[in-house]
């Protein structure tokens, strides 16, 4: 069997202890742009800093998340044909539970994808576990015992899903990209009700939504085959869209400061920075600047720290920009 391995490293929490660290509740953080609020992050590892170190069972791409004195994570086992949502103890890397979410035959997917990309969302009482055709969106509690669970459809291309859920005011929102039938969909977070369900565009997608905070209103930001669109959270109604010249949306939109935020084809191409004060089709109003990128393609979510743009490229070649 193939074995994930979690590793807890001393240096990585500074001197917080569990009870008061911060939670890291979803894919790429609190404010779901990869920044951690340790003022002084380690910048070197060595074995001494290790504290713990846990085999985990199955095969799984999906980002730890953690609250108060729990990690939670998503597995799959003989080859995508069971699925697995587990918690593991933050303090010594025990496993606390796991629960056979989902057994039956494996969609399609890439090499590079899986069965288990998506990483869980919790607001510390509950979490929810997203794996596609694989029984849809779950939401147990934090201590194993299922709520709720979603069917939301066959995902129809060849690679799989890897979009993760989030959490905003009571709903626990959903991208479900694919060849047909793709919605946006938000439910109720307690009882799993369907709260609102908006069509995208007919194209397999692998982009987890961003709640942005930098406008009066928050907006839904979610990257796509064609380019980015907005949403309001709460009813799901489009607010605006911006197009790509390349395609395949699957990083996830940054925020760059003040009224910017970032765009990134995962196709090799360009890259745009665009103004999310805008209504309608904003691509030749709100786009601030846009230029090729130099290297690249399927690229991770970017970065921005100051006035540093960071992007990863697939072979692992980092490149910043202004």
């Amino acid at each position: 069997m193939q074995l994930l391995r979690l590793l807890c490293l001393l240096a990585a929490f500074g001197v917080c202890t569990i009870a008061d660290a911060d939670p890291w509740p979803q894919w790429r953080g609190p404010d779901g742009d990869g920044h951690v609020a340790e003022p002084a992050p380690p910048l070197k590892f060595s074995a001494a800093d290790v504290l713990w170190k846990a085999e985990l069972p199955g095969r799984g791409q999906s980002s730890p998340v953690i609250w108060d004195d729990r990690i939670f994570l998503t597995s799959s086992l003989k080859e995508g044909r069971e699925r697995l949502l587990l918690a593991v103890d933050r303090a010594n890397g025990e496993i606390l539970w796991q629960e056979m979410v989902w057994t039956g035959t494996p969609e399609p997917t890439h090499q590079m994808n899986g069965y288990a990309s998506h990483s869980c969302t919790t607001d510390g009482e509950r979490v929810y576990a997203f794996f596609g055709r694989g029984g849809g969106l779950f939401c147990y509690t934090k201590t194993g015992q299922k709520l709720w669970q979603r069917e939301l459809g066959d995902f129809v291309g060849p690679w799989g899903t890897a979009a993760a859920p989030v959490l905003y005011e009571g709903l626990v929102i959903q991208n479900c990209d694919a060849e047909a039938n793709a919605q946006l969909i938000a439910f109720d977070k307690l009882t799993g009700e369907t709260v609102w369900s908006t069509k995208r565009e007919d194209y397999r997608g692998w982009s987890t939504p961003l709640v942005y905070h930098g406008t009066p209103e928050p907006q839904l930001l979610l990257n796509g085959q064609t380019g980015v669109r907005s949403y309001d959270p709460l009813s799901g109604q489009e607010l605006w869209f911006c197009s790509s010249d390349k395609g395949r949306g699957e990083p996830m939109i940054t925020p760059a400061g003040e009224n910017r935020v970032i765009v990134l084809c995962g196709l090799a191409g360009g890259m745009s920075a665009v103004d999310p004060r805008g209504q309608g089709d904003v691509s030749m109003t709100k786009r601030l600047w846009q230029t090729q990128r130099k290297t690249g393609r399927d690229l991770p979510s970017p970065a921005v720290v100051g006035n540093y743009l960071l992007i990863m490229a697939m072979k692992g070649i980092l490149s910043c920009y202004e």
